[in-house]
C-alpha cells in the first residue's frame, strides 16, 4: 500500500502531511464521511523591565485543526487567528494521491518519489504517473512540472523576494526485474526549462534555461543468506544554458541519437555519481563496507542537492555480547575532495567513532567517542605550511544511569559527561584556534507512583576554553510535579539558578521560575495555565540586567 501525500503551504512555510495510501479494493469498507480535530484558544500576557519588550503586552491566538475524511482519505485543514496573523489553509493547494489496486499504483497531483538516489530522488513535482509491479517486473513512469515559472519582482526587498525561475517540466521512467530483496532497475530522467515561460527578462543574478538527461542503474542482491550488496550509479548530461552557442559539427558516431534527447552545446557537462556497499549480517554481529564518489558539480533535475566533489571509504561494524545486553559498534572512514585533480589543494578527512553500551533493567552505561580529522595535500599547487589546514576534533560522551523501582517508591540517578577538544597541528594557526569544552550534569529523580508525585534535582557544570579566554556556567535546577483527582489535574513547578564566570571574573547570574498546570474537563476539553519569571543579573557592562514575566492560558476542545 502506497502513501498519500498532502502538502499545504502557509505563507512562506510549507508543511508536509503524510498518510497511508488508499487501497481501492478496500474503499467500500471505509466510512464515507468523518470529521475530527481540535479547536483551541490561547491568551497571554508579558511584562518586562530593563530591556526593550521582546513581545506584546497582551496576545491571543485561536487555532483549529479539523480533518475531513472521505472513504478513508484524510484532508487536514488549519485555521490560525491571532493578534499578529490571520491565515486559513486547506490541502488542495498542493495535493497528491496514490491509489493502489493489486499491483498497480497510480500517482496524481503533487508527488515526491524516488526511483534511485542519483536520478529521481524526492524532487516535488505536479503531474502524474504509474507504477506496475506484476510478479517480478518493476515498471514506473512519471511526468510533470518540476518548477513553476516565477517572474522577477524588483519591488520586493532582496531578503523577501522569491528567486526567479523558468517553468521546468520533465519525465522519468524505470524498468527493472526482481523483488525488493533482489533487483536491478534502469532509470531514465529527462527535464528542461522553458525559455519562453518568463515574460520579462531577468536583470539580477544569473538565470539561464537548463536541460538535463540522467541515466542510472540501481540494484540490490542478497546472497549466501547473510550477504547484501547494493549499488547505485548514474551519469548526468547537464546543459546549463540551452541558449548558449551550439558546438558545430559535433559527431557522436553510434550514440549520435543523444542529440535528439538533450541539447548539447559549450555549456554541457557529463558528470557521474555512484555508491555501493557490501554487508554481512550475522545473529550477533554485522559489518558493512561502503564507497561513494560524486563528481564536482554533479546535478540531477530530479533531486534537490548533492554533496559533490567527494569520495568516501567507510567501514562499519557492530557486535552484540552477553545475550544482547552489551553492544560494541564503530566506524572508520576516509574522505577526500579534488577527485578530478583540478584544484590547487586537496583536503583529506578521517572520521572514526566507537560506541559501547551495556544496559540492564536497573542500570546502564553508554560511551561514545568520535574523531574527525582534516588535512591538506598539494593539488595543482604546493601547500604553504603557514596556511595549511591540519586539525583533529575529539569528542567523548558518556551516560551512566541507575534506578531503584519499587511499587511504592522510585529513585533514578543519571550522570552525563562530555569532553570536546580541537587539536590544531599547524603551529602558525594553533594559538587562534584553541577550542575545548567540558560538561558534567548530574540529576536525581524521585517518585511515588501510587500518589502520582514526582520530584527532581539537577546540577550542571560547563567549562569552555577558547582563544580569548575561559567561560564557566554552573548551577542547580529543582522540579516538582503532582497529579490530583485521578490525573485530571496536573501541577508542576521548577526553579533554576545559573551562574557565569568569564576569565575567573563574576559575570552575573540567571534565575528562572516556572509554574504549569493542566485540567481535563470531561473527555473532550482541557485547560492549561503557565506562568514564567526570568531575572537576569548581568555584571557585564555590555549586557543589561532585566526581569521578564510571562503568563499563558489555553483551552482546547477535541471532536
Amino acid at each position: 500500500m502506497k502513501r498519500l501525500v498532502i502538502l499545504s503551504c502557509l505563507s512562506v512555510t510549507c508543511f508536509l502531511f503524510n498518510a497511508k495510501g488508499q487501497d481501492v479494493a478496500q474503499i467500500t469498507k471505509q466510512k464515507p464521511f468523518a470529521l475530527s480535530g481540535t479547536l483551541g484558544i490561547g491568551l497571554g500576557t508579558y511584562n518586562v523591565k530593563g530591556i526593550p519588550a521582546r513581545q506584546r503586552d497582551f496576545n491571543y491566538i485561536f487555532n483549529g485543526a479539523p480533518t475531513l475524511s472521505l472513504y478513508g482519505v484524510s484532508f487536514p485543514f488549519s485555521v490560525v487567528v491571532s493578534d499578529q496573523q490571520r491565515s486559513y489553509t486547506q490541502p488542495f493547494n498542493q495535493y497528491g494521491i496514490s491509489p493502489t489496486y493489486k499491483w498497480v499504483t497510480v500517482h496524481a497531483g503533487w508527488q515526491s518519489l524516488e526511483f534511485s538516489p542519483f536520478t529521481l530522488a524526492g524532487h516535488n513535482f505536479l503531474g502524474g504517473g504509474v507504477e506496475l509491479n506484476p510478479g517480478k517486473l518493476r515498471l514506473g513512469f512519471v511526468y510533470g512540472r518540476f518548477n513553476k515559472a516565477i517572474e522577477e519582482d524588483l519591488n520586493q526587498p532582496l531578503a523577501l523576494a522569491q528567486q526567479p525561475a523558468y517553468k521546468r517540466t520533465g519525465y522519468s521512467a524505470k524498468i527493472g526485474l526482481g523483488t525488493e530483496r533482489n533487483h536491478v532497475d534502469v532509470i531514465f530522467l529527462n527535464a528542461k526549462d522553458d525559455p519562453t515561460s518568463l515574460t520579462r527578462p531577468v536583470t539580477s543574478g544569473i538565470l539561464n534555461p537548463s536541460e538535463n538527461m540522467v541515466l542510472g542503474i540501481s540494484s540490490k542482491f542478497s546472497f549466501l543468506k547473510r550477504f547484501v550488496w547494493d549499488m547505485d550509479v548514474a551519469g548526468s548530461i547537464y546543459t546549463r544554458n540551452v541558449l548558449s552557442d551550439t558546438v558545430k559539427n559535433l559527431k557522436l558516431d553510434k550514440i549520435d541519437f543523444i542529440k535528439d534527447l538533450v541539447t548539447l552545446n559549450s555549456s554541457t557537462q557529463l558528470l557521474t555519481a555512484g555508491q555501493t556497499s557490501l554487508g554481512y549480517n550475522a545473529t550477533n554481529y554485522n559489518i558493512k563496507l561502503r564507497y561513494r564518489r560524486v563528481d564536482p558539480d554533479y546535478k540531477s533535475m530530479g533531486a534537490y542537492y548533492f554533496e559533490t566533489d567527494v569520495q568516501n571509504y567507510t567501514i562499519e561494524t557492530m557486535v552484540r555480547l552477553l545475550k544482547g545486553q552489551m553492544q560494541v559498534g564503530g566506524s572508520f572512514g576516509l574522505q577526500n575532495d579534488n577527485i578530478l585533480k583540478d584544484k590547487a589543494l586537496r583536503s583529506n578527512r578521517k572520521i572514526g567513532s566507537v560506541n559501547v553500551s551495556f544496559n540492564r533493567p536497573s542500570y546502564g552505561v553508554d560511551l561514545r567517542y568520535t574523531n574527525f580529522g582534516i588535512t591538506q595535500d598539494r593539488g595543482l599547487n604546493p601547500v604553504i605550511d603557514q596556511f595549511r589546514v591540519a586539525r583533529t576534533n575529539h569528542n567523548l560522551s558518556s551516560v551512566l544511569r541507575y534506578s531503584i523501582n519499587k511499587e511504592a517508591i522510585a529513585h533514578g540517578f543519571i550522570l552525563v559527561g562530555n569532553l570536546q577538544s580541537l587539536v590544531d597541528l599547524n603551529n602558525f594557526t594553533k594559538p587562534n584556534s584553541k577550542s575545548n569544552s567540558k560538561m558534567l550534569n548530574f540529576s536525581y529523580q524521585f517518585g511515588l507512583p501510587k500518589k502520582a508525585f514526582g520530584a527532581s534535582a539537577n546540577m550542571s557544570y560547563t567549562v569552555a576554553d577558547v582563544a580569548f579566554g575561559r567561560t564557566i556556567f554552573y548551577g542547580p535546577t529543582l522540579g516538582i510535579n503532582q497529579a490530583i483527582d485521578k490525573g485530571k489535574l496536573g501541577l508542576g513547578a521548577s526553579l533554576s539558578y545559573q551562574l557565569q564566570e568569564n576569565n575567573s571574573v563574576d559575570a552575573g547570574s540567571i534565575f528562572n521560575a516556572n509554574f504549569n498546570s493542566s485540567y481535563r474537563i470531561g473527555k473532550r476539553n482541557a485547560a492549561t495555565f503557565t506562568l514564567g519569571y526570568l531575572k537576569s543579573n548581568s555584571k557585564d557592562i555590555t549586557l543589561p540586567s532585566f526581569n521578564e514575566l510571562r503568563s499563558n492560558l489555553g483551552l482546547v476542545h477535541s471532536f
